[in-house]
């Protein structure tokens, strides 16, 4: 068995809000258990589980994130919010898709894709805003 990491992460991804890191590299980790138990033949069987604390993870960050976004005023709060729905029902829907299959790495591939993209490019637009609000350098 390999002990790589699915995902790496790198202080690159970091955003410099502390909260929002931290809850960024609580994702990254979900990914990497699913990936390893994939790799250690329990992939079929986790993906359910995996997916709704994902989901339920996504929505608590989700609820961290908005508010921060629209104190600090940042200007492409709307365009975010129809992001973060979007990804809350497209991930239901990979995983519906990965069990009807039976390819966990649907699923995995998908998450991998779509929050590193997301962390390092969509986000980064609002954290010179969530930083200026709560007076981080």
């Amino acid at each position: 068995m390999s002990n790589d990491l699915y995902i790496i992460w790198h202080t690159s991804n970091e955003l410099g809000i502390p909260i929002i890191d931290e809850q960024h590299r609580g994702l990254v980790s979900t990914i990497n258990s699913f990936h390893y138990l994939i790799k250690e033949g329990q992939g079929e069987e986790v993906i359910r589980p995996i997916i709704m604390t994902l989901v339920q993870y996504i929505e608590i960050h989700f609820r961290t994130e908005e508010p921060l976004m629209q104190k600090a005023g940042f200007p492409g709060y709307d365009d975010h919010i129809r992001l973060h729905r979007s990804l809350t029902t497209k991930t239901k829907r990979i995983a519906e898709e990965a069990v009807t299959k039976s390819n966990a790495y649907i699923a995995l591939e998908f998450l991998k894709d779509w929050w590193l993209d997301h962390i390092n490019n969509v986000d980064r637009q609002y954290a010179p805003y969530l930083r200026k609000l709560l007076d981080i350098r």
